[in-house]
């Protein structure tokens, strides 16, 4: 979902870090992929105007996620809800968009803020309705965050780490209105992969116990993935000169600006399904470019037209200042995670390494397959 118009054992020491191998793959993670296609399913019609279909789509993957762990499950179900309750909305139908809104608020959605940007959802189940049950799920959400469990970043480490700082160090930042407990299995089997490090760190900003976003302003976001970063340096855990980022959607926004921010550390990004909001100053954008800052974005051939319009903006401006930034169009993807992401995420890691040519790359017709 998308949340604007709309994050060795002296490092658990340090961060308190859920720690796997990154070979180790997750018991359910067979069962991962049919909810993840029932949800590109759903975004795919959504982004096409056939309501009836996107909201069977969301249907299935709430019904395909019975057997994820609890918090991922929990986050299907209020997210898919509160998709069905947008189809509805859309074909006039105000029982279903309340029923619906009310169970995606009873599986913890609860960012009423989001909910009331749709005009056609609010004028259909009624302000008033709506403020109710939002002020009903804020109060209960009050009660309950005192004892909301701790969010730990995970970490993966490589088949044959050794603890020494010759590893290149791979922050992931889940999107807005995520839950990073379903993104980490994304990067579960990748650090072996990639030969990297990765960790994969709540959004500083709780919506709910089980829903995280980074927000927009980057002064809030850049101090907890800085301090990971330089706490894997300082206990020479990882290579210094190979620390890098990695998003989707409002995690791309994050780790695109942090790395034209600070090139000090970060020495690029790779974005998926991203977007901008700020415009690096000249003097940023010069220091990026000395530093060889490496910037990789994927943008699907359906995404929102305002973030799409952003990217490419982004790209002119870096390709302009000298800041390498490949672009990658690809057909068939709507605001997502690809589902074909362990093959197309490594070629990008190779490429933010130094190893191809900058440009804009619009692959043959295809349909991707992913979620958020």
């Amino acid at each position: 979902m998308r949340s604007l118009v709309y994050a060795a054992l002296i490092a658990a020491v340090v961060f308190g870090l859920h720690i796997a191998c990154g070979t180790a793959l997750a018991q359910e993670d067979s069962y991962y992929p049919p909810v993840r296609n029932a949800w590109h399913d759903a975004g795919f019609a959504e982004t096409h105007g056939d309501w009836l279909g996107a909201a069977k789509a969301y249907q299935k993957a709430i019904d395909q996620s019975s057997p994820l762990p609890l918090h991922i499950r929990e986050w299907f179900r209020g997210t898919a809800a509160y998709g069905i309750a947008r189809c509805a909305a859309r074909m006039n139908d105000p029982k279903s968009a309340r029923a619906y809104l009310a169970y995606a608020f009873d599986h913890h959605f609860w960012n009423s803020s989001l909910i009331k940007l749709d005009s056609c959802a609010v004028a259909v189940c009624g302000a008033t309705w709506l403020d109710s049950l939002a002020v009903y799920w804020r109060e209960v959400c009050n009660k309950e965050q005192l004892n909301w469990r701790t969010q730990d970043p995970f970490i993966f480490y490589p088949t044959g780490y050794d603890s020494t700082a010759r590893w290149p160090l791979l922050i992931a930042m889940h999107g807005g209105n995520g839950n990073y407990e379903n993104f980490a299995e994304y990067w579960r089997p990748m650090a072996t992969v990639l030969h990297a490090v990765i960790v994969v760190p709540p959004g500083e900003v709780r919506e709910s116990e089980i829903t995280n976003s980074w927000g927009a302003d980057m002064k809030y976001v850049e101090k907890p993935i800085l301090g990971i970063a330089k706490a894997m340096i300082a206990k020479h855990l990882v290579d210094s000169s190979k620390i890098y980022l990695t998003g989707f959607s409002q995690g791309a926004q994050a780790s695109i600006e942090l790395a034209v921010l600070h090139p000090e550390i970060f020495r690029g990004a790779i974005a998926m399904a991203g977007f901008t909001s700020d415009r690096p100053t000249d003097s940023a954008l010069q220091v990026a470019r000395k530093r060889g800052t490496r910037i990789y974005a994927f943008t699907g051939e359906f995404e929102d037209p305002t973030f799409r319009k952003q990217i490419e903006d982004a790209h002119t401006v870096c390709l302009r200042n000298g800041i390498a930034f490949e672009w990658m169009i690809v057909p068939g993807m709507i605001h997502q995670v690809p589902v074909d992401f362990q093959t197309r995420f490594p070629p990008a890691w190779d490429w933010i390494q130094g190893q191809q040519r900058a440009g804009v790359s619009i692959e043959p017709s295809s349909v991707q397959r992913g979620q958020n």
